[in-house]
């Protein structure tokens, strides 16, 4: 009988992100998945009485305000929300005002069929509201907002940072928030302190860094930056596939693709198969790409390990055996004691 012939570990990690690939197409058909913010939530707006996370505009204009006005508390509420839950405004208090957009569809007559296409979609205003903030209510109570975690990926991020192809900047300017940007070719991102611990930091990185190799002067991977568009979209599902193989091949996570991290993930990709029209053959074609990033982001980091390694050895301090030591000594010592007798006899022989 043949024994099966034992795989390289190229083959390994090729059948294991082949496994993962079909894993998340089976699991992105199903519902209830959800996006966990990897930020603390104590640096994002939100309202305590309904749990929304402000987004968009809406986020950009309460932490204006708040940083302006010297808030340290990001809860935000309606005057309605505050009678209803017992609590007060405070008097002479300011207010903010959200804003909440929908997107509407409008359609054409396609000449050849006569039937109507969908031809776009359009934003609209459909209402706006005035918000407190948790500082200006008397009576709502402390929030027990949770604090950074370290873990022991906090080296393996530094590490990434001293590998990265381009530069990163950590800096309170992004609280919330990460980005890369291909005009600068730089990598933009909250402080790791501001996320839930060094491991989500990690994976936002993983995920900035897998798009920052796109760059004509990396894997030139041509992305189109229109929001919504399929291109833009399968680009999101390569970023994401490469934090998701990346984080397995540095030991971030468990290889066996289950728990709330990997869920975040799926649904983050569920979010984006209205742009990929419900085609799971982008995510192949992502699959591949994301393989070629993550081998150049992996030899990139070997390599800096690498090199550390080399320094560390070319710093180390001669190993010294105390056996050695003692033995060293001890002949130095008779040495010494001949060395003293023989002018003596040279004196004595006279």
């Amino acid at each position: 009988m043949k024994s099966k012939q034992k795989q390289t570990p190229t083959e390994i990690i090729d059948n294991q992100r082949q496994a993962v690939v079909e894993k998340i197409i089976e699991d992105m058909k199903r519902d209830g998945l959800r996006w966990a913010e990897p930020y603390l939530p104590s640096l994002t707006p939100h309202n305590p009485v309904s749990g929304t996370v402000y987004q968009g505009g809406n986020r950009m204009h309460l932490g204006f305000i708040g940083f302006m006005r010297g808030y340290t508390d990001n809860r935000w509420a309606t005057f309605n929300q505050i009678k209803d839950a017992g609590w007060h405004v405070k008097k002479g208090a300011k207010s903010a005002l959200i804003e909440k957009w929908k997107q509407f569809a409008f359609y054409k007559e396609n000449e050849d069929t006569g039937e109507k296409e969908l031809a776009g979609r359009y934003p609209k205003l459909v209402g706006y509201w005035n918000v407190f903030n948790a500082e200006d209510i008397e009576g709502i109570p402390p929030e027990n907002a949770p604090v950074h975690q370290n873990d022991r990926t906090a080296i393996i991020a530094q590490n990434l940072e001293e590998s990265s192809r381009c530069p990163i900047i950590e800096s309170t300017s992004y609280l919330g928030s990460a980005a890369y940007s291909p005009a600068t070719d730089r990598i933009l991102i909250a402080p790791r302190e501001t996320f839930l611990s060094d491991e989500t930091f990690t994976r936002v990185l993983l995920h900035e860094m897998t798009h920052s190799t796109g760059h004509p002067s990396a894997l030139n991977r041509g992305c189109n930056t229109d929001f919504g568009s399929p291109e833009y979209a399968q680009e999101e599902l390569v970023a994401e596939l490469g934090s998701l193989f990346l984080s397995a091949d540095l030991g971030i996570q468990n290889t066996d693709y289950e728990g709330e991290h990997y869920e975040n993930h799926v649904s983050y990709l569920q979010s984006w198969m209205h742009a990929l029209e419900d085609d799971p053959s982008y995510l192949f074609k992502a699959a591949a790409k994301a393989d070629k990033a993550g081998t150049l982001i992996i030899g990139r980091y070997n390599d800096v390990l690498e090199k550390r390694h080399d320094r560390d050895v070319e710093r180390a301090p001669e190993k010294v055996s105390l056996k050695g030591e003692v033995a060293a000594m001890k002949g130095a010592s008779k040495s010494h004691d001949e060395q003293a007798k023989v002018p003596e006899i040279a004196v004595s022989a006279r």
